[in-house]
């Protein structure tokens, strides 16, 4: 007899009390705990006010009859076994209340060792059915704490090899990071969810991983790129959605990724997406189009917040990095080109909260005034 059998607490439910008496005497010498119950109802209130391992049901009760507490047992304390007692002419019902659930019956007049054969029966089956239940958790849990584990390791991987990249490029050395820590303040600024803030932080991190199918020469060109370099440079955003849509199963960061070099007034690529704001009556609008003309229907889609953040944070960077193209801009002439493209090429929500944490900032020296046109970067 196992511990979990031995600690097993059983109920035990009969209008006759010679009954209950003799059956929780013998079962209490088998080193169970017993409770007791004179009916039916009183059996229902003992099964919600504590736990029970078995409960045995005596069919014919006054009130509530055993097969409508087992019915209850059923929906309320599934983990709950149960044995039902029955008079000789009750074998049919008790039969049914095999088929609804219970594990054995016992005919009256009870044997005490034949009741307690099917008492450890019916626990031992009770105590299997647990623990496989939760070996089943368990190994759910492992299962998707290993894939996590695997899909971290290479997202890692992939960041490290971003980085590495990054590295032996002394002009975007450092870029990601940078790009995904003003991201993440700018989401902050603009009071995202935390569940929000780390999808924006990871599509930071690997924002960039598609210029590994970008030639070397290509990116680090120092004149200006010929249109067939210049389209190369564009595919790199839905490069980096193909590599990474094997093990990120989030569409918005994968989104994010795609779209990092989109417009606000849709002039970006690779899908020329608008991240303009609509009323409300141009949405009806919208809509009445969208169901006239369902081809139309993807082209009304959006950029989602992220998108933007990224778009302003990589756009910033850029800016203010030296490029084998061109020099650094200085801070405050690269906060022009934000506020000259802002409603343009920028979400205006974004270019504000992005200038208020510049102006929070010891580095940020006031605002110019002179204004160029606003850079796509590379």
């Amino acid at each position: 007899m196992t511990n979990d059998v031995e600690k097993a607490t059983i109920l035990v439910a009969d209008d006759e009390f010679s009954v209950r008496d003799i059956i929780s005497r013998r079962l209490t010498e088998e080193g169970y705990e017993c409770a007791v119950a004179c009916d039916g109802t009183d059996a229902l209130k003992k099964l919600n006010a504590r736990e029970f391992g078995l409960a045995l049901l005596d069919i014919k009760m006054p009130g509530k009859l055993g097969t409508d507490v087992l019915e209850q047992i059923q929906i309320k304390c599934p983990d709950t076994a149960a044995i039902m007692i029955t008079a000789v002419n009750d074998v049919e019902t008790a039969i049914t209340s095999l088929k609804m659930g219970a594990y054995d019956y016992i005919v009256k007049p009870v044997n005490l060792n034949t009741l307690v054969v099917s008492v450890e029966r019916a626990l031992d089956k009770r105590r299997l059915i647990l623990e496989n239940r939760e070996y089943r958790l368990h190994l759910e849990e492992k299962v998707k704490e290993q894939a996590e584990k695997i899909r971290d390791s290479f997202l890692n991987s992939i960041a490290s090899l971003a980085n590495a990249l990054e590295a032996n490029d002394r002009y975007t050395s450092g870029h990601s990071q940078r790009v995904t820590e003003m991201a993440v303040a700018i989401a902050r600024e603009l009071s995202m969810s935390e569940d929000e803030i780390e999808k924006i932080r990871l599509a930071g991190l690997l924002h960039d991983i598609g210029k590994i199918g970008v030639r070397e020469s290509v990116l680090n060109k120092p004149g200006r790129l010929t249109d067939e370099e210049y389209r190369e440079v564009m595919a790199h955003p839905e490069i980096g959605e193909r590599i990474l849509s094997p093990v990120v199963g989030d569409m918005e960061i994968l989104k994010m990724v795609r779209h990092h070099h989109e417009r606000y007034d849709g002039n970006g690529y690779p899908d020329g997406l608008s991240g303009e704001e609509v009323s409300e009556e141009t949405a009806v609008v919208a809509v009445v189009e969208a169901c006239s003309d369902m081809s139309s229907a993807e082209g009304k889609e959006k950029l989602s917040q992220g998108a933007r953040i990224l778009a302003v944070a990589d756009a910033y960077d850029a800016m203010t990095s030296d490029r084998p193209y061109r020099r650094a801009m200085s801070l405050q002439d690269a906060c022009a080109e934000m506020e000259n493209g802002r409603g343009r090429q920028f979400a205006p929500v974004v270019v504000d909260a992005f200038l208020r944490i510049l102006h929070g900032t010891a580095e940020y020296k006031g605002r110019a005034v002179a204004v160029a046109t606003p850079s796509q970067g590379r």
